[in-house]
């Protein structure tokens, strides 16, 4: 059996199941957590849910932070920074975990060969997961474009055109669906390699999570403390290591070197994910549980 024959029955079968749809459905209610506008008066921010049923319809109708594409740019920025390792996996996690319960994965690879079932395996739980990424966040969108007004509705100064949206409209779109599609691939690695040589459905999803927010809150602990020892360069030195940071690269508009040390550390990422996989795979005795 062909590599991409492979890959395509592991896309149908991550992508024809209740995890999937389930993951479009949760990242597209997760959008809505983003932050929309911060009343200077109070302090207090409001999300884009409640901006939608508590902020007055004047202030819609004349802030362009309300603006249909400036809340769609927003959309990864809200709690589903914290949830997405958990619903990316979703899809990979399903079709995965009921093909080895059911013993079907040994004859699988018995069809295809070790080293294209892992690597099909792999692509396609990172390609599954940055397409429910990428559908939920796009059906935020069309709910956002129908519910709130247009940027071109909004009286905005030239001048300031170029910090509202600095790419323009249709750039901002493209650049907000690529990051979120990247988003969902690069979360799917924890999930992928602990399914190695974990069957519990609940462990494969709940541990990156985990493993995903300690990774995170160190490396924001370490740019605070830089920030406090005036160290105003700290981000530029550890932001290529966040989990995030690959969906970031997105919106810089100058190649600099973080920007190549992003792609190199995720380069070996992916790479350490998949090996791993594989090396754990090839060392049971029976392949097919």
């Amino acid at each position: 059996m062909s590599f991409l024959k492979t890959l395509r029955c592991d896309l149908e079968k991550t992508t024809m199941n209740l995890g999937f749809f389930g993951a479009v459905i949760l990242t597209c209610i997760l959008c809505f957590t983003a932050s929309a506008y911060t009343d200077t008066a109070t302090d207090k921010t409001y999300s884009v849910l409640e901006a939608f049923f508590s902020i007055d319809k004047e202030l819609l109708r004349t802030n362009y932070s309300f603006s249909n594409v400036t809340l769609f740019s927003k959309a990864l920025s809200g709690y589903i920074t914290m949830f997405l390792p958990i619903i990316a996996a979703f899809p990979f996690m399903v079709s995965f975990c009921a093909e080895r319960n059911s013993g079907l994965m040994r004859f699988t690879i018995t069809r295809a060969g070790k080293i294209k079932y892992c690597a099909s395996k792999f692509a396609a739980s990172f390609l599954s997961g940055g397409l429910a990424t990428l559908l939920g966040v796009m059906l935020y969108g069309i709910i956002i474009w129908i519910v709130f007004p247009d940027f071109s509705g909004y009286n905005v100064p030239q001048e300031q055109l170029m910090w509202v949206l600095p790419h323009g409209t249709g750039m901002t779109v493209i650049r907000t669906m690529l990051a979120a599609f990247l988003y969902g691939a690069v979360t799917t690695i924890p999930a992928f390699f602990i399914s190695s040589f974990c069957k519990n459905p609940y462990l494969i999803t709940c541990i990156p999570f985990l493993f995903v927010y300690i990774w995170d809150t160190a490396l924001s602990k370490i740019a605070a403390k830089g920030l406090e020892n005036m160290d105003y360069g700290i981000y530029d030195k550890i932001g290529p290591f966040f989990p995030y940071g690959l969906a970031d690269i997105v919106n810089w508009t100058e190649w600099d070197f973080r920007i190549t040390a992003t792609i190199l550390f995720n380069c070996v990422y992916f790479l350490m994910g998949f090996v791993g996989f594989f090396i754990i795979m090839n060392h049971r005795t029976d392949k097919g549980v």
